[in-house]
């Protein structure tokens, strides 16, 4: 069986390039080939990949412009990806993020050919045109559930900007209009529960094409672990991921210790002596600092489609403060392997971290290996089991 995988970025970016790398490797660990189809060759160098061209964010404002049909049809991913089927002939294909870089140009050329189609649904795109579910104030925002997606224009839901907001709107409508995704996937993947019941409340019609498979977790030993005294958030520096929220707590907690690790569009004014920003790591480090944290900060004010940061930490056995929200409940359980705080309160923030670090060193110990006991659900084995389930049975129809 060979495998195309099709993602928008080739390196890690975030939680989706982390599932998509690692589904990579436990296909190829299987005994399976896999192809990858991307905007760049990326840093994935154990399969064959091939790329579009598509101008990134720091393109110039003529070149973005004049490229903006492919936003919503790119004939050159349909050349491509034509390419590709013809040389590779892959037996069944999984998308992850396609839209603004490979546009709906793609999926009917893959039903053209009759090639499964296997779509994980990282994001809210098919039920939201700018993906987050939140308006411009950064408030949980479900307005477009009615099927009018002038709602994200009007309120400029797309970081404020009437333009950005005006795109992402004519693109749903004409995605909606031309090219439904649920006529041309096969099988949507949600990472969560949360995702399965959100997309089932916007369009009922995928219920059937549904299925719930939660994103691969390694475990790790938890063997000779010197743990610091420092909490740590790491991930995206953006707005929806509540850091704000988090930093108002930590101006009430002047004696607990924050770092901060990651890189991303958010600018920090006034940030409190007990705040340390350690900027971008790579991925060894990252673990290292993970490890040595007494508790993770998962501060969302979004609905997380899964939550990698959570998995991530408790794998380490590094217990989390986290946000009651989205599917993030899913993964952490209150009191058991981390702690469930109010979405954006920072009184309840504060209180939560208090409560945490005066865990008595017994307790603290029962919940770390709490946390590893719990990801026996996310495990990669299971992962891919359900997943080559999926393939085999979609590729025997």
């Amino acid at each position: 069986m060979k495998v195309l995988q099709i993602n928008k970025y080739p390196s890690l970016k975030g939680g989706t390039e982390t599932v998509l790398f690692e589904t990579i490797r436990l296909l190829k660990e299987s005994g399976y080939e896999v192809v990858l189809l991307s905007t760049d060759e990326g840093e994935i160098t154990y399969a064959p990949t091939y790329t579009i061209s598509y101008p990134d964010r720091n393109a110039s404002l003529i070149k973005r412009v004049s490229n903006l049909p492919s936003f919503f049809y790119n004939r050159s991913a349909v050349k491509v990806l034509e390419s590709v089927i013809k040389k590779e002939k892959p037996d069944i294909v999984h998308i992850h993020l396609y839209h603004n870089s490979f546009s709906n140009s793609i999926v009917p050329v893959l039903k053209k050919h009759n090639i499964p189609v296997v779509m994980t649904l990282h994001e809210y795109r098919q039920i939201c045109p700018s993906y987050l579910l939140l308006d411009k104030n950064q408030h949980i925002c479900e307005k477009c559930i009615d099927g009018n997606y002038f709602h994200c224009m009007f309120t400029q839901c797309a970081k404020g900007s009437l333009i950005e907001s005006s795109l992402l709107t004519m693109e749903m409508f004409y995605r909606r209009m031309f090219y439904k995704t649920e006529k041309y996937v096969d099988k949507f993947i949600c990472p969560s529960d949360f995702v399965y019941r959100k997309h089932l409340s916007f369009n009922k019609k995928i219920a059937d094409k549904s299925v719930v498979i939660y994103n691969p977790v390694k475990k790790i030993s938890l063997e000779n672990i010197n743990k610091g005294d420092y909490l740590l958030y790491f991930g995206r520096l953006s707005h929806e991921k509540g850091i704000q929220t988090l930093l108002s707590a930590m101006k009430q907690l002047p004696d607990v210790k924050l770092k901060i690790a990651g890189v991303g569009d958010l600018l920090f004014n006034d940030i409190p002596p007990n705040v340390e920003l350690l900027g971008f790591k790579r991925q060894e480090e990252l673990v290292s600092i993970i490890r040595k944290a007494l508790f993770a900060v998962v501060p969302s004010r979004s609905y997380e489609t899964f939550g990698l940061s959570c998995t991530e930490s408790l794998s380490q056995g590094t217990p989390v403060i986290a946000s009651n929200i989205g599917a993030i409940p899913e993964i952490v359980e209150h009191r058991k392997n981390g702690f469930l705080f109010d979405v954006g309160n920072v009184s309840s923030l504060v209180k939560t971290i208090s409560e945490a670090i005066s865990l008595s060193d017994e307790e603290y110990i029962h919940m770390a290996e709490a946390g590893q006991q719990s990801l026996i659900k996310f495990s990669a084995d299971k992962y891919i089991k359900s997943l080559l389930s999926i393939y085999k049975e979609l590729i025997s129809k």
